[in-house]
């Protein structure tokens, strides 16, 4: 029964993941950069496409991509995983400090504990002698 639930899971997983991909590809390919020209109005479209047959034109289209590509594929995924990451890194952050105290205290008062204990054993011993 439980290998038959975990094979249903891992279908509704893998079948969520490809409706997720899908969706993705969907967005692409409605919106690629080829179909970018035709949200432009038709009189601002025929001065673009003469600026970019310049070698000016092209220069600046292909910083323009590069820039985009470095914002869309770097940063903005970089900050999605920051920002979907931030709860746990934040344990993180409050875990070693915790850690490093317990330690810490754990360390100090065990030497005292056993500082006290040999100085009890001493004046027992100095009792009995």
């Amino acid at each position: 029964m439980n290998r038959l639930t975990n094979k249903n899971t891992l279908k509704e997983i893998l079948a969520a993941y490809d409706r997720q991909i899908r969706k993705d590809m969907g967005f692409w390919i409605k919106y690629r950069p080829s179909r970018w020209g035709d949200l432009l109005p038709e009189k601002f479209l025929r001065p673009l496409l003469t600026f970019i047959k310049t070698k000016g034109g092209k220069k600046f289209v292909v910083i323009l991509a590069f820039l985009f590509s470095l914002v869309f594929v770097g940063v903005i995924p970089t900050l999605n995983f920051i920002w979907s990451n931030i709860f746990r890194m934040w344990w993180i952050l409050l875990f070693i400090p915790l850690v490093y105290w317990t330690l810490a205290i754990t360390s100090v008062y065990s030497r005292v504990l056993v500082h006290g204990a040999f100085e009890f054993s001493r004046a027992v011993l100095r009792e009995f002698k």
